[in-house]
C-alpha cells in the first residue's frame, strides 16, 4: 500500500513503487482540477505500481476514476507505464511534448529480436567486443517495457497552461534528459515539478545514440535547459525521484559545473590516442570501475559517453577520424 503525502499548496505526492529498480519508486504528483485531478506522471506499469498509485489516491479520498488528465515530464517507462490503465479507468487525456511522441512510439513498439538486433548493432558501431554484445543480449529483455496502449493522445507545447482548480500549471520545455522533457511550473506557489531534469542528489542521465554519433547534441540541450531553469529563479523543486529541492536555480548551477568537469576530464583522458565510443565510455569518470558495471548499465553508460563525446565534437575539441569503422575519435590539441 502507498499513502499520498500532502506537501502543501494543494499538492499530493504519491510514491509509486518499482522494486526492481535501485531508485525504488517514481514520485507522482496529484492536484485538483476542474474535472477532477491532474497527475504529473504515472509510474511504472506493473501490478505493484498500479496498487501503489490507486491506494495512494484512495488515501487522500480520491479514486483513479477521477483523474481528468496526466501531464508527462518525458517518455521513459517509469513515468509513462501506467498511462494506459489510468486512461482505461477514467477516460483521462494523456499529454506529452511533441519531441517525445516519436521516442515513445519507438520504445513501445520495440519488441522481440528485431529490437534486440537494433540495440546490438548500435553497440557494435560503438566498438563493443563480441563478448560484450553476448553479455548484453543475455542480460536484456527484448520486450518493450511499455505497450502502445499507454501512448499519449495530446501534445504539449512550451508555455502551455494546464487548468487546475483556481490556478494553472505551465509547461516549461527542458530538453536534454530526453528530446521532449518538460518541467511544470506552479507559479502561484513558486513550485516546479522537475521530473528527471533537476534532482536533489542524483545527476540525471543525458544520452545519445551512436550512429556513430547522433546529430542531436543532447548534452548541449541539457545545459541550455538548466540555464533556462536557473534564470527563472525557482525556489522549490519537486523531482520524480528523491527529496524536494530547496533551491532549483542553485542545483541547476551545480549540475552545469558537474558536466563541465566531466567534459574536461574526458578531453584529457583521450591523451593522444584514437579511440572508439566504447573506449570513450571505458575512460570516462564513473562512480565505480567500468569492469564492475552490469551489461545493461554499460549500455546506459555508453549512451552517456556518446552525449559527452558529441558535445566535445560540437566544441571542436574532438574530431572523428575519417574512414574508420568502428568510428575512431581523437582529441584536437
Amino acid at each position: 500500500m502507498s499513502e499520498a503525502t500532502a506537501i502543501g499548496d494543494g499538492i499530493f505526492q504519491i510514491p509509486v513503487p518499482m522494486s526492481h529498480n535501485p531508485l525504488g519508486n517514481t514520485l507522482v504528483y496529484a492536484m485538483e482540477s476542474p474535472g477532477g485531478l491532474v497527475l504529473v506522471d504515472t509510474g511504472w506499469g506493473d501490478d505493484e505500481g498500479w496498487q501503489g498509485l490507486t491506494s495512494g489516491l484512495e488515501s487522500i479520498g480520491h479514486s483513479v476514476s477521477e483523474v481528468e488528465g496526466v501531464v508527462l515530464t518525458h517518455f521513459h517507462p517509469d513515468h509513462t507505464g501506467l498511462c494506459g490503465r489510468v486512461r482505461e479507468a477514467s477516460g483521462a487525456w494523456i499529454a506529452m511534448h511533441e519531441s517525445d511522441h516519436d521516442m515513445f512510439e519507438k520504445m513501445s513498439e520495440g519488441r522481440g529480436q528485431e529490437w534486440m538486433d537494433y540495440q546490438l548493432a548500435n553497440l557494435a558501431r560503438a566498438g563493443a567486443e563480441p563478448e560484450d554484445l553476448a553479455a548484453f543480449e543475455k542480460a536484456s529483455d527484448a520486450n518493450a517495457p511499455v505497450g502502445p496502449d499507454a501512448a499519449p493522445d495530446r501534445k504539449l507545447e512550451d508555455g502551455e497552461l494546464i487548468a487546475l482548480t483556481g490556478r494553472d500549471l505551465r509547461a516549461v520545455f527542458t530538453p536534454g534528459h530526453t528530446p521532449g522533457h518538460v518541467c511544470f511550473y506552479l507559479e502561484d506557489a513558486d513550485v516546479m515539478f522537475t521530473g528527471d531534469h533537476v534532482l536533489q542528489k542524483t545527476t540525471p542521465h543525458v544520452g545519445n545514440f551512436v550512429y556513430p554519433l547522433e546529430e542531436r547534441d543532447g548534452l548541449a540541450e541539457f545545459l541550455d535547459s538548466l540555464r533556462r531553469v536557473q534564470s527563472m529563479d525557482v525556489t522549490r523543486g519537486l523531482g520524480a525521484h528523491g527529496r524536494p529541492i530547496d533551491d532549483v536555480a542553485g542545483r541547476a548551477v551545480e549540475l552545469i559545473e558537474h558536466h563541465e568537469e566531466r567534459l574536461d576530464h574526458l578531453y584529457e583522458a583521450f591523451a593522444d590516442d584514437q579511440i572508439t565510443v566504447w573506449e570513450v565510455a571505458q575512460r570516462m569518470k564513473w562512480y565505480r570501475p567500468w569492469t564492475d558495471f552490469h551489461p545493461m548499465a554499460k549500455g546506459m553508460a555508453l549512451s552517456e559517453a556518446a552525449a559527452h563525446l558529441r558535445h566535445l565534437v560540437t566544441r571542436e575539441q574532438v574530431a572523428q577520424v575519417p574512414g574508420t569503422e568502428p568510428a575512431l575519435f581523437v582529441a584536437r590539441r
